[in-house]
C-alpha cells in the first residue's frame, strides 16, 4: 500500500476487478444495487417536480428515466426519487449514503456505452471505497454540523466509479476526480428547515461523476491536487492528516455499509427498533405514557435535525427527528412506512414533546464502530420500560429483497421483479450490462 490515501484510491480504481473482489463484497454490491432499486422505484412529490421541471413530464413516475436523455441528465433524474425515500443505505462513520449516488451514475453510464454487468459491479465497488474512506478523513461532528457528507463526498466517489467504469488509466482517473473535487457541495440548513433540497445533493454529485469520467476521457486535464493538494478539497475541510493516517487500511469499505428498515435518518433506526420492541414486550398505552428518553452517540445527537421535540409539521422533519420517530413507533405499534406520512399527527407529536435525548458518553466513544442507543419510557403509574442495543443491525438479504419486490411489483409486475433480481444474480458473470437494463426498462 502507498503512504498516500489518495494514490492509494488511484491506484485501486484502477487495478479492481470483479475477478479478483472477494465473493462476499461481490454479493454486498448486488444487495446494494437491489436496494438501491427498490427506493428509485417509490414515487415522491419530489421526483414528480424534477421529471416535469428537467425530464419527460410525461413520464411514467414509477420507472427510472435512464433510456430517454443523456447520461448526466439520467443519472440526475434517477438519484431523486430514491433520496427523496429517506431510507437509501449509509456509511455510519460518515453519515453519508453512498448507493443513491454511485447507481444512478453508473447504470446511466452503461446504459450508453454498453458495460459489462462485472464492470457494472467493480465500479460500484470502487466508489464505495473512495466514498467511504475519503468520509472518514473529512466528517466530524462540526463538519456535519453544516455540510451535508453525501453532497461533499459524493462527486468525486462517482466520478472514481465512473473513470472505472470507462476505464481510464490513472491519469484520467486523477483528472477526473480532480474535476469532480471542484463540485463538492452540500449544506446541511435543510434539515433545520425541513425543506427538499436534500434530493438534489446525491442527484448533483451522480451527475458531476458521469460528466468528470466523460470529460477526462475525452482528454480534458484538471489538477490531481484539487483533492489531495495543499489547495485541495482535504486541505478545505482540515483533513490532510487525518488522510494519510488511513492510508493502508484494509480496503472494501462497502463491507461496511448498513441499510435502514425505516424510511428516516440513519441515527433514528436503532431507536426505532428499541421502541418497536418496548411494544412487542410490553404493548404499553401511548396514553400513559409520561415521558421519553433517548441516549445515543453524541455524533447523532448533534446531526442536524434529529434533535427535534417538535411540533413536527412536515415528513422531512419527522424522517430526521429521533423523537418523532420513536413516539411514531409506540403509537403505530411498529416500524411502518406510513408513521412518517402524517408529520402532523397529533398522539405522535405529544409523545415527541415529552421525549428527551442525552449524548451518552459510553456509547460515543464506540461510535463509529458501535452505533448503539437505549430508550426508556416513563409511564404514569411509575413504571420504567428500557430496551437497548449496542449497534444498529441492519436489515437481512432476505429483508431487503423483499423490500424491493414492494416496490418493483406495481411498476413491473411480479414476472418483471423476478426478472430484475434474476439479472442482478447473474451481473458478475454477464459480458454485457444490457440484460439488467433491459429488465429495468418500463412496460
Amino acid at each position: 500500500m502507498n503512504d498516500d490515501l489518495m494514490d492509494e484510491l488511484a491506484d485501486f480504481c484502477v487495478a479492481t476487478t470483479t475477478e479478483r473482489l472477494p465473493r462476499d463484497v461481490v454479493g454486498k454490491a448486488k444487495l446494494c444495487l437491489t436496494d438501491f432499486l427498490s427506493a428509485a422505484l417509490t414515487p415522491s412529490a419530489e421526483a414528480r417536480i424534477a421529471l416535469r421541471a428537467l425530464g419527460n413530464p410525461g413520464a411514467d413516475l414509477g420507472a427510472l428515466p435512464l433510456f430517454w436523455t443523456a447520461a448526466p441528465t439520467a443519472a440526475y433524474l434517477t438519484s431523486i426519487p430514491a433520496a427523496a425515500t429517506g431510507r437509501t443505505d449509509t456509511h455510519v462513520e460518515s453519515s453519508s449514503h453512498p448507493g443513491m449516488v454511485l447507481f444512478p451514475a453508473l447504470l446511466a453510464l452503461a446504459e450508453q456505452t454498453q458495460a459489462s454487468g462485472g464492470r457494472v459491479l467493480s465500479a460500484a465497488v470502487v466508489g464505495y471505497e473512495v466514498m467511504c474512506r475519503l468520509g472518514s478523513a473529512m466528517i466530524t461532528p462540526d463538519v456535519a454540523a453544516v455540510f451535508r457528507p453525501t453532497g461533499v463526498l459524493g462527486p468525486v466517489a462517482a466520478a472514481a466509479a465512473c473513470a472505472h467504469l470507462l476505464a481510464l488509466d490513472e491519469a484520467g482517473t486523477r483528472a477526473a476526480l480532480g474535476m469532480a473535487a471542484n463540485a463538492a457541495c452540500g449544506l446541511n440548513h435543510w434539515a433545520r428547515a425541513a425543506t427538499q433540497e436534500h434530493v438534489l445533493h446525491s442527484a448533483m454529485a451522480a451527475r458531476t461523476g458521469v460528466e468528470s469520467a466523460l470529460l477526462a476521457a475525452a482528454g480534458l486535464t484538471a489538477s490531481g491536487g484539487a483533492v489531495d493538494g495543499e489547495a485541495g478539497l482535504l486541505a478545505a475541510f482540515g483533513a490532510r492528516d487525518r488522510a494519510r493516517l488511513l492510508a493502508g487500511r484494509t480496503p472494501f469499505a462497502i463491507r461496511d455499509i448498513v441499510h435502514k428498515p425505516a424510511p428516516a435518518c440513519i441515527y433514528v433506526q436503532g431507536p426505532c427498533q428499541l421502541a418497536e420492541e418496548i411494544v412487542r414486550r410490553h404493548s404499553p398505552d401511548p396514553a400513559r405514557v409520561d415521558s421519553i428518553v433517548v441516549e445515543l452517540a453524541e455524533h447523532a445527537v448533534r446531526y442536524p435535525g434529529c434533535d427535534n421535540s417538535g411540533p413536527i409539521a412536515d415528513v422531512v422533519a419527522a424522517q430526521l427527528s429521533v423523537q418523532f420517530s420513536v413516539a411514531s413507533v409506540l403509537v403505530a405499534g411498529g416500524i411502518l412506512d406510513r408513521n412518517w406520512r402524517n408529520p402532523a399527527d397529533a398522539g405522535t407529536n405529544r409523545l415527541a414533546a415529552r421525549t428527551r435525548l442525552a449524548a451518552d458518553p459510553e456509547l460515543s466513544a464506540r461510535f463509529p464502530a458501535r452505533n448503539g442507543s437505549r430508550v426508556r419510557v416513563l409511564l404514569d403509574d411509575g413504571r420504567v420500560l428500557a430496551a437497548e442495543q449496542d449497534s444498529f443491525p441492519s436489515m437481512t438479504a432476505d429483508e431487503i429483497v423483499r423490500r424491493f419486490r414492494r416496490a418493483a411489483d406495481p411498476v413491473y409486475g411480479r414476472a418483471g421483479s423476478e426478472a430484475i433480481l434474476a439479472s442482478i444474480d447473474r451481473l458478475d458473470r454477464t459480458s454485457s450490462a444490457t440484460g439488467l437494463l433491459h429488465a429495468l426498462q418500463p412496460r
